[in-house]
């Protein structure tokens, strides 16, 4: 199933991998600069500090870690061997700073280490059923925050089983689930662990079909079996990451072996979801089946990590073959986001994120243009939205306002936000301070789905805001002018004062003084200025006019 498990993380990343946005980006000292050579992050714990591989000429790997400030620290267990595809593998980062992880010998066999926060001493373990040859033996996955651990192992006979290390480094194996095949490269492999010793991986039944499964602490296992997943030959479910409350989350491949993201709770409701460009082509599909054992599928959305708070860090496929890392909110929400610089490569490439914290801060790898490999972090924003007018008339102007905040800052002025009415865009707005406007006259009548989305930057992830709901109303039409006083009566040479008002269509009333056309029908008599004050010119009687819109309103008045 997994016979290139020393270079399964890689694998995942670069499999499940594509460009659209930017982020905080780092290399390890000493990574290789050649071909699928380059620095690849894998976990990140609470306090941000990330662990990975790089990889040097020869494809020899070392492993890292990159504490929240920066600074990168490498490591080697002793026995890594120094040929090619072998080396360190760190594979998971605890909310203390312990790495667990595996490292291939000199024979290709692989062994499992716990490597301590302070960096020494280095343990390394084995389950005594592995057989540590032929790119084979103890494969830890993950540590939880007791640092406990779960991974898997393969036999003698080929034969893939689960094992659980607890911290004090008993051993418990193997951990079989029931249905999984005893054949050579099938069987049970358990990838991650929750604080409560819960955990999720998948097995292989005797039709090559995958089971994603959860392994309760007593020891029960559950299979999980998204509806829709495939009955054939490497089709079916995988189970990837579990967090603390139990939920669980992966991907499963249908009858097509194009993959789907799933979350299921811990009460075992399964929703799966697809990122916004995930695309289905039947090469790819073709490349899938051709996949030796593999279960990952080339195609399609997969979720490869999930936080305490529910939100899910993985990859999709596009129409090209490329992939693009997202971030699926508790609430659903998914934002896509690729690093910039991140390519094509030479035969696949782009960006994958496997690893999520509890800030929501997202880590993983991208492929250049060379295919080289480069690390990267991404922090969480929130976009708000507001708006200067609401309700407001059509033809009015309306000003809003984006503010994008993140616990690194703000963005870098300059860069943009995009304003959308449901679908369509109303425009973009240009950062200063964190904030973005756009102002508009053109919002059409009824009630207007405004959002705004930021699409991320060298360091911080995109966000998409809550949804303003802009009523925009018809204009109210003028249908009555009204003149005050109506009538009054005054000396030659004298002034009268008067106000114009206006009744509208939703009944409202407004001075309009400044807005009418003023006109006396004899200025003989009396004269109005613009400004609707009149002066008695001669005895008589004179009617005052205010005029707009074709509609006008009179008043009368006497020179004695």
């Amino acid at each position: 199933m997994l016979e290139r498990a020393p270079v399964m993380l890689l694998a995942i990343l670069v499999a499940m991998a594509a460009p659209s946005a930017p982020a905080q980006t780092f290399e390890a000292p000493g990574a290789g600069t050649g071909v699928y050579q380059g620095t690849v992050a894998v976990s990140i714990n609470t306090a941000g500090t990330v662990t990975g591989f790089y990889l040097v000429a020869g494809t020899v790997y070392h492993g890292f870690v990159r504490a929240a400030n920066g600074t990168i620290t490498d490591f080697d267990v002793t026995g890594a061997g120094t040929g090619k595809n072998q080396g360190t593998y760190p594979a998971s980062i605890n909310t203390k700073g312990t790495i667990a992880g595996m490292y291939t010998d000199a024979s290709t066999g692989y062994h499992g280490f716990v490597r301590p926060a302070s960096g020494s001493p280095i343990a390394t373990f084995d389950v005594p059923a592995a057989m540590p040859n032929f790119h084979a033996g103890t494969v830890p996955m993950s540590i939880n925050t007791s640092g406990a651990i779960t991974g898997f192992y393969r036999d003698k006979n080929f034969v893939y089983h689960g094992f659980l290390r607890a911290a004090n480094g008993t051993l418990t194996y193997p951990i079989d689930a029931p249905g999984a095949s005893t054949a050579m490269y099938q069987g049970t492999e358990c990838y991650s662990i929750n604080a409560s010793g819960v955990i999720a991986g998948l097995y292989t039944d005797s039709s090559g079909v995958h089971h994603g499964f959860v392994r309760a602490a007593n020891g029960t296992i559950t299979p999980i079996n998204p509806t829709g997943a495939g009955t054939g030959a490497k089709q079916g479910s995988v189970a990837l990451s579990i967090n603390t409350a139990g939920a669980v989350t992966g991907f499963y491949s249908d009858s097509s072996s194009v993959g789907h993201g799933y979350v299921r709770s811990a009460s075992g409701t399964i929703t799966s979801f697809e990122a916004p460009g995930a695309s289905a082509d039947a090469w790819l599909s073709l490349l899938t089946l051709a996949a030796k054992g593999a279960p990952f599928p080339t195609q399609g959305t997969g979720g490869l990590g999930i936080n305490t708070a529910g939100d899910i860090t993985g990859a999709y496929f596009d129409a090209s073959g490329l992939t693009h890392g997202f971030v699926r909110s508790s609430k659903g929400v998914i934002t896509d986001f690729s690093i910039p610089g991140a390519s094509a490569g030479a035969l696949i490439g782009g960006t994958g994120s496997i690893g999520i914290n509890t800030a929501g801060k997202v880590t993983g790898a991208y492929l250049d243009s060379s295919s080289i490999a480069h690390g990267f972090i991404l922090t969480p924003t929130t976009t708000t939205l507001t708006s200067s007018l609401n309700p407001s008339n059509a033809g009015q102007s309306v000003m809003f306002t984006a503010k994008v905040t993140s616990s690194a800052g703000d963005p870098t002025n300059g860069e943009t936000v995009t304003f959308m009415d449901g679908t369509t865009v109303l425009g973009t707005g240009t950062l200063s301070a964190g904030e973005a406007t756009l102002t508009t006259s053109t919002l059409p009548v009824g009630t207007d789905s405004i959002t705004a989305v930021y699409g991320n930057d060298s360091s911080l992830l995109g966000s998409t805001s809550k949804a303003l709901k802009q009523v925009v109303k018809v204009a109210a039409t003028l249908t009555a002018i009204a003149i005050a006083p109506v009538s009054s009566t005054i000396g030659i040479a004298s002034t009268e004062q008067f106000q114009a008002y206006g009744t509208y269509s939703d009944g409202s009333n407004k001075v309009i003084t400044s807005s009418v056309s003023w006109s006396s029908s004899n200025r003989k008599i009396a004269t109005i200025a613009p400004g609707a004050l009149a002066t008695g010119v001669a005895a008589g009687t004179a009617t005052i006019v205010a005029a707009w819109a074709g509609l006008s309103g009179t008043a009368v008045l006497a020179v004695d």
